[in-house]
């Protein structure tokens, strides 16, 4: 062969092998080879074996008889339409045992894509006997709603022509279902459950008979009336999709289902694929509304598609799982934080001296992304600066929190801002500490102290206090006192409090205008710690005797802020108050009574007189005296108007005047100086005295 044509065949070759390798998966025969065995009086067309032949390609075929050994054998491959399978059945068989014993049947099947597998089934004829029933093939009518479990459906009868016992039956149905049992030894199908729940009008159940050596197979159709009505879906299977961003407790499907059994009670299930995410959805069966889970949230990046299956019944049927596809669509989120609080610290200092970075962690559900930090206004942040790229703080003022000048304490908002301005945030809690940074100070240079030989050991002479614009301890100080003068420290002394004491008097020891200099230090108790420092002239100065006048400060005492004195002046008003009572009753007595301190009245009361006291009865006290006839004289009348009544006691009671009498001045007809008499108008001569009362006003 020359070179051109070894090239050809290659090339031939070649072409064959890719053709081949490009060739499908070829069908494939499950339990071939076997054999069956049919009677020898089979006359019918029956089945007698089921191929089972798959194709990975899930290809189309057709399956036929080859060949077959005797030739021009009696049998065929058939599809039942059905089930769909190819089955090797009898064709009007007569067949003899005597000459043809046997036969060998090689099935083929054609994808029609070059694949042609073959498998041999063996046919072994069984020498004069046959297999019949006897009143299969046959339909059946049952009303569904009606018909209980182990209720009779049929009773299959068939026959072996040798007697060949016993005789077993077995069935299948076509569509499949559970609803239909058959007993093995007398052929009786009943029910296995009640009909209601069966959802096929129609069963075909394929009863198969054996004697051990022949199986003959036949079929049964089951035809049901008042079948129950199956529950479905009508908006379902489908296909939704969602945004990742999509809020928690959105409504993402509502379900519609149907029944045509009028009052229908129907109930639904729902599952989620992968199972790990059932609680990503909530499935209301009174809404039939599927939602996303309060709390919950999508996250494309994570996973971007979910499978969820319904089913719905009416406790007789059930329809599904059926299909609900959730998409998710990637949207752009905000970037977030890995933490929701931060911690920073630092010390109170100047603008930028001092700086903390608190490590920010901030991610984006999309992936890697470019974002800036800052803070949000509000809550002292301005006082407070960050980089936008590092994350670092620091002072943005001189921060200073001594004596409450600004908070110890912020707590800030920190926002991370991606390119497309959406936002996260998160909170940074900002302690600042106290820092020793202000000395103790003094408000002069040199400060002056005068001591005179006056002036007690021990004494406080003054005190030169120093001023720390820190708080807290920082601002808490000490003092001490030093002088190069040795004879200064043995009279004076500097005392913590910043005080100038008196040691020893100094009269006798230093001359007067004697000026001792200490050096004064503050130190405070902040670490480290601060000084400050002055100077202190103590002047040992003679003291004259000439008075010092002191000028006092003006008094801010308020009487009425005074809880002693506001008593003391109470008391005051009320003694006051009843004095003045007593003054006013007494005045009124001597007014309108006459009596000044007693009983009688006081003529002496000129402003009384034109008053007329009533008339009051008084006892008489009268001494026992011998009878006798008093001496008349001028006032002889005396007697007779007396308010007294006469002396004489012989006059009867109903002539004497009435012993009251009136007191106040009276009239005297013979008296020259107006008819009235006053005290001063009667000559007073001692006389005897007579036991009984008498007037004071006539005396």
């Amino acid at each position: 062969m020359d070179r051109r044509a070894e090239t050809v065949l290659c090339l031939y070759v070649l072409v064959l092998g890719l053709l081949r390798g490009c060739q499908g998966a070829a069908p494939q025969f499950g339990g071939l080879p076997t054999s069956v065995t049919v009677g020898e009086q089979e006359t019918a067309d029956r089945l007698i074996y089921t191929l089972t032949v798959t194709d990975a390609d899930n290809d189309p075929f057709n399956c036929d008889i080859s060949t077959s050994t005797p030739a021009a054998a009696p049998f065929r491959v058939l599809k039942d339409p059905v089930t769909n399978k190819f089955g090797v059945y009898t064709n009007s068989p007569t067949f003899n045992f005597g000459t043809d014993p046997t036969y060998q049947l090689t099935v083929q099947c054609d994808d029609n894509t070059g694949n042609k597998p073959t498998a041999v089934l063996s046919v072994d004829i069984l020498d004069g006997d046959k297999i019949t029933f006897t009143n299969i093939p046959a339909t059946t009518t049952h009303a569904a709603l009606t018909t209980l479990v182990n209720s009779a459906i049929f009773d299959v009868d068939a026959t072996d022509l040798l007697g060949h016992t016993p005789l077993t039956y077995t069935i299948t149905s076509i569509p499949a279902t559970t609803s239909f049992q058959i007993d093995g030894t007398t052929g009786a199908i009943t029910t296995a459950r009640d009909l209601k729940f069966e959802t096929n009008s129609a069963i075909d159940l394929y009863v198969t008979v054996s004697d051990g050596s022949i199986a003959v197979t036949e079929k049964l159709r089951v035809q049901l009336t008042d079948l129950n009505n199956v529950p479905t879906f009508t908006n379902l299977p489908a296909t939704i999709s969602q945004n990742e961003d999509t809020a928690s407790g959105t409504v993402l499907y509502t379900l519609t289902s149907f029944d045509a059994d009028a009052g229908a009670t129907l109930s639904y299930t729902m599952t989620v694929n992968p199972p790990a995410y059932s609680g990503l959805f909530t499935f209301a069966t009174n809404t039939l509304q599927l939602s996303l889970t309060a709390g919950q949230t999508f996250d494309y990046e994570t996973r971007s598609s979910f499978t969820v299956s319904f089913t719905v019944t009416d406790t007789m049927a059930t329809t599904g799982p059926i299909d609900l596809t959730v998409n998710i669509n990637n949207i752009n989120e905000a970037c977030y934080f890995d933490k929701t609080y931060y911690y920073v610290t630092l010390a109170e200092a100047t603008a930028g001296s001092v700086t903390y970075n608190p490590n920010f962690l901030v991610r984006d559900y999309d992936g890697a992304a470019a974002y800036t930090l800052s803070f949000a206004a509000g809550n002292n942040s301005n006082r407070f600066s960050i980089d936008a790229n590092s994350g670092i703080i620091s002072f943005a003022v001189d921060y200073n929190i001594d004596n409450g000048a600004m908070p110890s304490s912020v707590i800030l908002t920190v926002v991370c801002t991606d390119t497309t301005s959406k936002t996260g945030t998160s909170k940074v809690e900002v302690t600042i500490t106290d820092v020793n940074d202000n000395a103790p100070s003094f408000a002069q240079s040199t400060y002056s102290i005068t001591v005179d030989q006056y002036d007690a050991p021990g004494s406080l002479m003054g005190t030169i206090s120093p001023t720390d614009a820190d708080s807290g301890v920082n601002g808490e100080f000490s003092c001490s006192g030093s002088s190069t003068a040795s004879s200064a420290t043995t009279y004076y002394s500097i005392g913590a409090d910043c005080g100038v004491y008196l040691l020893s008097s100094p009269s006798g020891n230093l001359d007067y205008g004697t000026i001792s200099r200490f050096t004064i230090t503050a130190v405070d108790k902040g670490s480290p710690s601060l000084t400050g420092t002055t100077y202190v002239d103590i002047i040992y100065k003679e003291a004259t005797t000439t008075t010092t006048t002191t000028t006092a400060a003006p008094s801010t005492y308020n009487f009425w802020d005074d809880s002693g004195a506001v008593a003391a002046f109470s008391i005051a008003m009320v003694l006051g108050t009843i004095l003045l009572a007593a003054l006013l009753y007494y005045l009124l007595r001597c007014c309108f009574t006459g009596m000044c301190c007693g009983p009688e009245p006081c003529d002496f009361m000129e402003c009384c007189r034109s008053y007329e006291r009533p008339r009051r009865l008084q006892r008489r006290l009268v001494t026992p005296e011998k009878s006798k006839r008093p001496r008349r004289d001028d006032f002889d009348y005396w007697r007779e108007d007396s308010d007294y009544g006469s002396l004489d006691k012989h006059e009867p009671p109903s002539r004497r005047p009435s012993p009251a009498r009136v007191h106040g001045p009276r009239e005297y007809k013979d008296l020259p100086n107006g008819n009235r008499l006053t005290p001063t108008d009667i000559e007073f001569q001692p006389r005897r005295l007579v036991s009984r009362p008498m007037a004071l006003s006539y005396y």
